[in-house]
């Protein structure tokens, strides 16, 4: 029970951001760092959240659950959620950006 409570704190620091101090502006260059994170500028970085589909086989023929992630704010921290699916070949498409002023779509998706 303590390593699954101890997985599920580390999972959570680890998709926590912290929020910047000005509203992102869409001027500014924007670039992914890593996956799962988009960036307004090099100080400003938020979660993406996605929209998950689970199929059971590889060629994607069979859909077993499909769930979309929710952003969270906990103090200065913006985090996602992510569905409890089924395990299987997953499909993860991006949807938009936890940023701290409210979903945010990027005008390159």
């Amino acid at each position: 029970m303590r390593n699954k409570v101890l997985g599920v704190v580390l999972a959570g620091l680890t998709m926590s951001v912290s929020l910047g101090a000005a509203a992102p502006v869409p001027a500014v260059q924007q670039y992914y760092p890593g996956p799962g994170v988009y960036c307004f500028g090099y100080d400003q970085c938020y979660p993406i959240a996605y929209s998950r589909q689970v199929f059971s086989d590889p060629e994607l023929t069979n859909l077993i659950g499909e769930g979309s992630d929710n952003c969270v704010g906990a103090g200065n921290q913006i985090y996602v959620t992510s569905p409890q699916l089924p395990t299987g070949f997953e499909v993860a498409t991006p949807m938009y950006v936890c940023s701290g002023f409210g979903p945010y779509l990027p005008p390159d998706w």
